[in-house]
C-alpha cells in the first residue's frame, strides 16, 4: 500500500513539475527546470557555502548591488549610492517598494535594519559565519569579531529606515563586489525570530526579498525524487518584472546525469566543463575561464628542489606549439589567473595581459646543462608526470615531454592514473611532477592566489613573500593598484617556477536557442533566472 501511494504521489509530482503556465509573446510565464547536485545544506545567506544552496539563494535574495549580465556592479535593492572622497564611507539609499515574501504567514518591508542585522550576524561569534574574514575591511570588524567591541560598533548602521551606511577601516577598491556576494544579502530580524531556530532550513523558514520565494522544499534522503519549487515573488515582480512564473530544481545527487537530462528535455540548462563543438554549435551558452591547469614539482625531489632545474623546464615550454591541440574549452595559459576573475566588473586578464608572464626561451637548454653541471649529473632519470584521468588535455602533456626530450635530452614519462590514486599521490607527496587544476569557489583574485599560500595541494612549496603580496590585494585602494598587486602575487609564483601554467579551462552554462537573458555566475556554478525568457 505504501508503495502504491508513493507511486501515485510520484506521478502527480511529475505532472506538477512539468506543467508550465502559459508563455507569453515576450517570453514570460515559463517554468524553468534545472538539476542541482545536492540538497541545499542551509539557505541562510550568512552561512551557506555549498553550490546548491548558493543557486537557490541567488534567485531568492537581492543585495544592495548585483552583478549585471555584462559583469558590472549595478544597484539592486538600493536605488542609488555614493562614496565619500576618501573611499571610506558608502551610503546606500534603498528602494522603498521591496517586501519580504515567504510561504509562511509573514510580510514586512525590506529596510536598512535588515542589512545591518545581516552584517552583525556575519561578525557575531554565535553565528560563526564562514564569511567574516571576507569583510574585515569594515570598520571595527576585527574588534567586534574578537569580542572587544559590541556588535553595535560595527561600521554598518541604518541612518533611517531606507538608508544604510558602511564605514571602512581602509579604502578597498572592490568593496562593491563584496556587497554583491550572497553573504551580503539582508536578514529580517523579525523573521529570523519568527523561524524559531529553523531559519534557512525549510520552505516556511525562508523569506525572500528577491525575484522568487520558496513554495515547496521536499527532501527525503531515502526517496530519489526530491525538489525545490520557487514561485515568482509577486510584490517584487510588480516593481521589477520577473519573467518566469516558476523555477523547479530537481535534487539529483549526481551532476554527471545533467547533460543526458538536458538532451531528453527534462531540464532547460546545465553546467559543463566538457562541452564539445557539436554541443556548443547546437545550443546557446554562457562561459568563462575559471580554472588553470599547470605543473607542480615535488620540492623534496633531489632534482626539483633546485630552482634552476624548474626554470629550465618552465622556459622550454612553447605554448604556441600546443595551443592548436587543446580540446574545446581549453586555451593556452601564460598566467595563473583565468579571464573569469573580474575586478570592479572587468576581466583581470583584460587589464593585465598574460603573454609576458611565461615566456618560451631558446636558451632553456643552456640553463638545463648548467643545472646538471652544478649538480654533478650527466642526466635526470626515472621522472614521471602524474596526471588524473579526468584531465581532458592529456595530449599537451605528451607534447611537452616530447619537447623536453628533443631540446633538453630529458626523458620524462607520463602516468595517467585514476582520481583516487592521483589524490593519494598528491596527499602523500609520492610524485615527481604533477598536473594540477587550480580553481576557486568564488570570483576573487585574492581567494584564487591564496591557493598558493602554504602547502595545500603540493609538496613543500613555500614563498615567504607571497603571503604579503596576496594580503596586499585586500588593501588596494584603486583598480590600478589592485591589479598591480594581483600581478605581483601571480609573478611571484611563476617566477619561482613552482607552478607552470599550461592551459585555462572554460566552464559553460548550456541552454536552448529559444531562451535568453539567463545570468551565469560560473565560480559558484549558479544561474539567475529573474530576467530569463523562453520564446519556444
Amino acid at each position: 500500500m505504501k508503495r502504491f501511494i508513493r507511486n501515485i504521489a510520484f506521478i502527480f509530482l511529475v505532472i506538477a513539475l512539468t506543467l508550465t503556465s502559459c508563455k507569453e509573446d515576450d517570453g514570460s510565464g515559463y517554468t524553468f527546470k534545472m538539476n542541482i547536485e545536492s540538497n541545499p545544506s542551509n539557505l541562510d545567506p550568512q552561512m551557506a557555502e555549498d553550490k546548491s544552496s548558493l543557486m537557490i539563494i541567488s534567485n531568492m535574495m537581492e543585495g544592495l548591488v548585483k552583478v549585471s549580465e555584462t559583469g558590472g556592479i549595478v544597484p539592486a535593492a538600493a536605488e542609488s549610492f555614493e562614496m565619500s572622497e576618501n573611499g571610506l564611507v558608502y551610503t546606500f539609499h534603498l528602494r522603498q517598494d521591496r517586501m519580504w515574501e515567504s510561504e509562511a504567514d509573514f510580510t514586512a518591508n525590506v529596510t536598512a535594519g535588515d542589512f545591518v542585522f545581516a552584517f552583525q550576524r556575519i561578525f557575531d561569534t554565535e553565528t560563526d559565519s564562514p564569511y567574516s574574514r571576507d569583510y574585515m575591511c569594515i570598520k571595527n570588524s576585527g574588534a567586534v569579531l574578537n569580542g572587544t567591541l559590541p556588535l553595535e560598533s560595527l561600521g554598518v548602521r541604518a541612518l533611517d529606515d531606507f538608508t544604510v551606511e558602511f564605514t571602512l577601516e581602509y579604502p578597498y577598491f572592490d568593496f562593491l563586489s563584496l556587497l554583491a556576494k550572497p553573504a551580503a544579502m539582508p536578514c529580517c530580524k523579525d523573521f529570523f525570530a519568527f523561524s524559531k531556530g529553523r531559519y534557512g532550513m525549510a520552505a516556511d523558514a525562508t523569506a525572500s526579498n528577491g525575484a522568487f520565494y520558496i513554495k515547496e522544499w521536499n527532501f527525503d534522503p531515502y526517496w530519489d525524487n526530491n525538489y525545490i519549487i520557487m514561485r515568482r515573488n509577486k510584490s517584487y515582480s510588480e516593481n521589477s518584472f520577473v519573467y518566469p512564473y516558476s523555477l523547479n530544481f530537481f535534487i539529483t545527487g549526481d551532476s554527471s546525469i545533467d547533460a543526458e537530462a538536458y538532451s531528453k528535455g527534462d531540464v532547460d540548462c546545465y553546467v559543463s566543463y566538457t562541452a564539445d563543438e557539436k554541443t556548443l554549435s547546437a545550443n546557446k551558452s554562457i562561459s568563462a575561464d575559471t580554472k588553470t591547469a599547470g605543473l607542480v614539482f615535488n620540492s623534496k625531489s633531489k632534482y626539483f628542489g633546485n630552482k634552476v632545474f624548474r626554470e629550465a623546464l618552465a622556459k622550454s615550454i612553447n605554448r604556441e606549439a600546443y595551443s592548436h591541440e587543446l580540446p574545446a574549452g581549453m586555451s593556452a595559459a601564460f598566467g595563473i589567473i583565468p579571464s573569469g576573475i573580474t575586478i570592479q566588473g572587468k576581466s583581470y586578464r583584460d587589464i593585465i595581459p598574460d603573454r609576458t608572464l611565461s615566456v618560451y626561451d631558446v636558451e632553456a637548454v643552456r640553463i638545463w646543462e648548467n643545472a646538471l653541471k652544478a649538480a654533478g649529473l650527466d642526466s635526470v632519470d626515472n621522472i614521471k608526470i602524474t596526471v588524473p584521468d579526468s584531465f581532458a588535455g592529456s595530449d599537451i602533456i605528451y607534447n611537452i615531454t616530447d619537447r623536453w626530450q628533443n631540446e633538453l635530452l630529458f626523458n620524462c614519462g607520463v602516468e595517467i592514473v585514476s582520481q583516487n590514486e592521483y589524490d593519494e599521490k598528491i596527499y602523500d607527496g609520492t610524485y615527481d611532477i604533477a598536473l594540477i587544476e587550480v580553481g576557486c569557489d568564488e570570483n576573487s583574485a585574492y581567494k584564487f592566489m591564496s591557493y598558493f599560500c602554504g602547502d595545500k595541494m603540493f609538496s613543500g612549496y613555500a614563498n615567504s613573500g607571497l603571503m604579503t603580496s596576496v594580503n596586499g590585494i585586500k588593501t588596494a585602494d584603486s583598480l590600478s593598484s589592485g591589479a598591480d598587486r594581483i600581478k605581483s602575487a601571480e609573478s611571484a609564483v611563476i617566477g619561482d617556477y613552482s607552478f607552470i601554467p599550461l592551459c585555462y579551462e572554460r566552464e559553460y552554462l548550456i541552454f536552448g536557442e529559444e531562451m535568453s537573458d539567463i545570468v551565469f555566475y560560473p565560480y559558484q556554478e549558479t544561474a539567475y533566472f529573474g530576467n530569463a525568457k523562453n520564446f519556444d
